[in-house]
């Protein structure tokens, strides 16, 4: 279990849950999930593969670029898509990845989703959104930051959204991860009483199971505990979309 005040980030391309005392910007969370990336690029010998994210504005969307394979560049966009944290990845000049289907529908989707993934990162801007430690309570700064989400939210059309609770593996991993859900749980509740419809918004806690950090100490705890706010492919029920 956590100890101390529990703050969540909210990067402008996720939103992530850092204590007090570790504050994670939406900067540097970037720069880490950006180096993962690009790890597991390496991992599986992608050399000549580019990847970076936008840091004007903030974005987990992934830009890849190099001279490959159309092959090479499936492969390259799934491994970066596989990262925990990262909301999509493009090749340059791109609407859509390769696996991308070329139903123009299915295109005008895509964009939309990434669209509106754009407009809520770049709604959370940095903030921390805090939470009452052991506890779902929510601050008023940090309703202030679901206004604002749920403001971006009205603005899109055509999408789903999913909210993730994640926490460090200290403690308990059954309290962790029921806390985790109680405080995703709890976001939802705040978008839907903003006017965001219940059936487009889901709510998971993850507990300690995806970690963006695999190391240990207080700066990789930090980064582990977050919430996040994914949006989905295009549709009208997020249960559905997420095999509910």
């Amino acid at each position: 279990m956590e100890v101390g005040g529990k703050i969540f980030t909210g990067a402008a391309a996720t939103v992530i849950l850092a204590i007090a005392g570790h504050l994670v910007t939406g900067e540097s969370y970037i720069s880490g999930l950006e180096e993962k990336a690009k790890t597991e690029l390496a991992a599986q010998g992608m050399d000549g593969v580019e990847m970076q994210l936008s840091r004007n504005p903030l974005s987990r969307h992934a830009i890849l670029d190099g001279e490959v394979s159309d092959d090479i560049k499936e492969t390259a966009l799934a491994a970066v898509a596989s990262v925990a944290g990262i909301s999509g990845a493009n090749w340059a000049g791109d609407q859509n990845s390769p696996e991308s289907t070329t139903d123009g529908s299915s295109q005008e989707a895509s964009t939309v989703n990434s669209n509106c993934q754009e407009k809520v990162d770049t709604a959370i801007a940095g903030r921390k959104l805090s939470f009452r430690s052991g506890s779902a309570y929510i601050s008023r700064e940090s309703n202030e930051i679901i206004d604002s989400v749920a403001s971006a939210l009205q603005t899109c059309s055509d999408y789903a959204i999913a909210i993730g609770g994640h926490t460090d593996n200290n403690g308990n991993a059954e309290v962790n991860k029921t806390m985790s859900q109680e405080r995703a749980d709890r976001v939802r509740a705040g978008l839907i009483d903003r006017g965001i419809a219940e059936n487009l918004v889901t709510a998971t806690g993850y507990g300690s199971e995806q970690p963006l950090a695999t190391d240990s100490g207080p700066e990789a705890d930090a980064t582990n505990r977050r919430i996040e706010f994914k949006i989905l492919a295009s549709g009208n029920d997020a249960d559905a979309q997420q095999g509910k």
